[in-house]
């Protein structure tokens, strides 16, 4: 997650009174030292000011780990049983849908999670490398596309979200540079690698964009 995705993300949310989002399900959350020292706007920016309303969040993920309340798969209908019975009122997936090969299923299944008035916030990248977690099948939908994923909601905000650009990780780490450099001129060793590592330099003047949609389910 980027640092202006969380914030978009808490600007829209935290209007919300915190006793119709209680609890939040954070699908895909990986543990706590991910939100809090890899990326520590996770927990800075929208983790922490939501708990601080009074917001109950339940961090989910395939593996086990210290931060991560529930090891389990959204995909497998046992488990989706499992989850329902958190009574979660919103359900977080930030970042996962290119990373599972149906994306409608996914959205189909978090809109299970949650009750009829309850809330889905979904972030998908939209212009964005690829990034392999353990797969990044390239779904890179608009807004809109993202919303024709769900049946039985209505639409709180959408936004497509400028998060940065590779040009900022140069910033912070300008050798990183050199890795592009030094694969230039020998795309034989590994041609895929290459090509996705000629294709980053597209960033280095292009923003990252990321869209972003909160929606509230009208059906039971």
């Amino acid at each position: 997650m980027h640092k202006r995705e969380a914030v978009w993300l808490f600007d829209r949310l935290g209007k919300i009174d915190p006793r119709k989002l209680s609890p939040i399900l954070n699908v895909g959350s990986s543990t706590r030292e991910y939100r809090e020292l890899v990326q520590p706007w996770i927990q800075d920016v929208l983790v922490g000011p939501l708990q601080d309303r009074g917001v109950r969040i339940i961090h989910l993920d395939l593996k086990e780990g210290a931060g991560i309340d529930i090891s389990a798969d959204i995909s497998d209908d046992a488990e989706l049983e499992r989850l329902k019975a958190l009574g979660a009122r919103t359900v977080l997936c930030c970042n996962v849908m290119e990373h599972v090969f149906d994306p409608g299923d996914l959205a189909r299944r978090c809109s299970a999670l949650v009750p009829k008035g309850g809330y889905i916030a979904v972030t998908v990248p939209y212009s964005y490398p690829h990034h392999r977690d353990p797969v990044d099948t390239m779904f890179r939908p608009r807004p809109d596309e993202v919303i024709a994923l769900f049946e039985g909601v209505e639409v709180v905000a959408r936004e497509i979200v400028e998060a940065g650009s590779y040009r900022d990780q140069v910033k912070e780490r300008p050798w990183i540079l050199f890795r592009h450099v030094f694969r230039f001129p020998f795309p034989f060793i590994g041609l895929e690698r290459w090509k996705r590592s000629m294709k980053k330099l597209y960033w280095l003047a292009n923003p990252y964009l990321q869209s972003c949609v909160i929606l509230r389910k009208t059906s039971a």
